[in-house]
């Protein structure tokens, strides 16, 4: 039986003696004990589940005896369950698993194919070529392995599952009452196209962001200064999205006016109005209803507040009416954003090959590995994908990576290579 022996730190006292490379070395040497401590709880469920262990107590399953013995979530037990039923049929993967070679979110990705009842027959024939992907490919690129096996071993399956997708696609706008939401769905090829376009409207809401923390703070600039959050960045960029493609019309030539008017009676929006500038109180009588307005021209209800505020930044248009419905005021409007995809494509590296970074190639550098000053040549031999970050980081901290094969390899300023952990 083995023996695992290591330092546990546990607060911030002992984890301050860690520094440097010391640190990264620390978190590997964890997750290798992570993986070999999880290993040992798969195979005891598998040892309870071959022995019926889980029935002593009156358990259903293994999956509900997990979950009463460690008190763990049902997705973690049926997760274990899965692994357990894995490492019986894979004896190698079982081994390189106990010994800490394989990450947990490898083994649960195999067992995931293992379970599917269409193709996990045939995992066995292919246990020694995807247990080579788990040790060595950083997890996402996993995934692509993974993906493109399971459709080679279920061709009719996974062609009836795409085919599907594509022909239920669907997109809805529902609006509540105070909130529209938009749902949409597509088959691969549809939504890697949008994704692409909504991760760079993402990139170009942030960029916003933190050029106004960093015009605004300057050298005390950080992340926790950003004016909006990650969420409302995604919600406007989607806005974003849709008003540039409003620019281009409907594809026959069609331009569309994305104006939206807003429509105030003039007493509630001198009150609203005033309440922002002086901080006073708002008296609007309900039973004045009759006369008021504070609405779209669909007729959807509009907090006069945002009304307000929207006037005063000259967003939309804004039509103030008497009591007598007459327009007494309308506002300019302004396109919330005038930004164009800038599309950067390269077969060689799908996203950027900075190591743990698989943020997409569409919206990252194009890198030149071999500086110009040093002679470098402009051509794809000599260039690596790499987001604006990690290019910045690269060139300002004397890091240098070099191209070989597909693979790019970057070094760290002490001669060390930034590279996987070898788990051995």
């Amino acid at each position: 039986m083995d023996v695992l022996t290591l330092e546990l730190p546990i607060g911030a006292d002992e984890w301050a003696h860690f520094h440097g490379r010391d640190l990264d070395a620390k978190v590997r040497e964890l997750d290798v004990a992570h993986r070999r401590i999880e290993a040992a709880i798969v195979g005891a469920t598998e040892h309870a589940d071959r022995t019926a262990h889980h029935l002593v107590d009156g358990h259903r399953t293994v999956a509900s005896w997990l979950m009463a013995t460690t008190n763990c979530s049902r997705s973690e037990a049926t997760a274990r369950r899965r692994s357990a039923d894995l490492v019986r049929q894979l004896s190698t993967v079982a081994s390189e698993f106990a010994a800490g070679r394989v990450g947990i979110a490898q083994l649960r990705e195999l067992a995931r194919l293992a379970a599917n009842p269409r193709v996990g027959d045939q995992l066995a024939d292919s246990e020694d070529i995807l247990l080579d992907a788990a040790r060595s490919l950083e997890f996402a690129d996993f995934r692509v392995v993974t993906g493109r096996w399971e459709s080679l071993a279920d061709a009719d399956g996974s062609h009836r599952e795409h085919d599907s997708t594509h022909e239920f696609r669907d997109a809805r706008c529902n609006f509540d009452g105070a909130e529209f939401r938009f749902e949409t769905s597509h088959g691969v090829i549809q939504g890697s196209s949008m994704r692409t376009v909504f991760e760079a409207f993402c990139q170009a809401e942030f960029d916003r962001d933190w050029t106004w923390v960093k015009e605004t703070y300057g050298d005390e600039a950080n992340s926790t200064l950003l004016p909006r959050t990650a969420s409302q960045r995604r919600a406007d960029a989607f806005v974003a999205m849709i008003l540039a493609a409003a620019e281009t019309g409907d594809g026959d030539g069609h331009s569309i006016d994305t104006t939206v008017n807003l429509v105030c009676d003039l007493d509630q929006f001198e009150q609203h109005a005033q309440a922002e500038i002086a901080d006073t109180d708002v008296g609007i009588d309900p039973s004045s209803v009759v006369d008021r307005r504070c609405e779209t021209t669909d007729g959807d209800p509009v907090d006069p507040r945002q009304l307000v505020a929207a006037a005063f930044v000259g967003r939309l248009r804004l039509i103030v009416v008497d009591g007598a419905g007459v327009i007494v005021h309308t506002g300019r409007k302004r396109r919330l954003f005038n930004g164009a995809l800038r599309a950067a494509i390269q077969a060689i590296d799908p996203v950027c090959t900075w190591l743990g970074c698989n943020l997409r190639a569409q919206i990252c550098d194009i890198d030149r590995l071999e500086p110009h000053s040093r002679g470098g040549p402009t051509d794809p031999a000599n260039s690596a994908i790499m987001c604006h970050k990690h290019n910045l980081f690269k060139h300002n901290n004397g890091y240098t990576a070099k191209r070989t094969n597909r693979a790019i390899t970057i070094t760290r300023p002490d001669g060390t290579a930034l590279t996987t952990p070898d788990a051995a």
